[in-house]
């Protein structure tokens, strides 16, 4: 009986001191990953009623940088050529 009062005690003292190491971090992650999810929502009803998705205007500015990204992934699948034809990074 008193080994598994101390095992009760040693397990509820890791968790406490976990809790102090971890429990912003945890917090903040979660909140992140709650406004992702929110985001991919919205943008998924927008994309199913058929709105305009208004971050295409945002992503202009970043264009050639995701154009190299892309380039990097499509040879990194074993695509010699763009697999998007109207997308000219090759």
């Amino acid at each position: 009986m008193r080994d598994m009062d101390w095992a009760l005690v040693r397990e509820n003292v890791a968790g406490f001191f976990r809790g102090m190491a971890y429990g912003q971090y945890e917090e903040c992650a979660r909140v992140q990953a709650m406004q992702l999810n929110d985001l991919f929502l919205v943008l998924c009803y927008m994309e199913m009623f058929g709105l305009p998705n208004p971050a295409s205007l945002y992503l202009l500015e970043v264009y050639p940088y995701l154009l190299e990204q892309f380039h990097l992934w499509h040879r990194r699948m074993g695509m010699d050529h763009s697999p998007l034809g109207n997308l000219p990074c090759c």
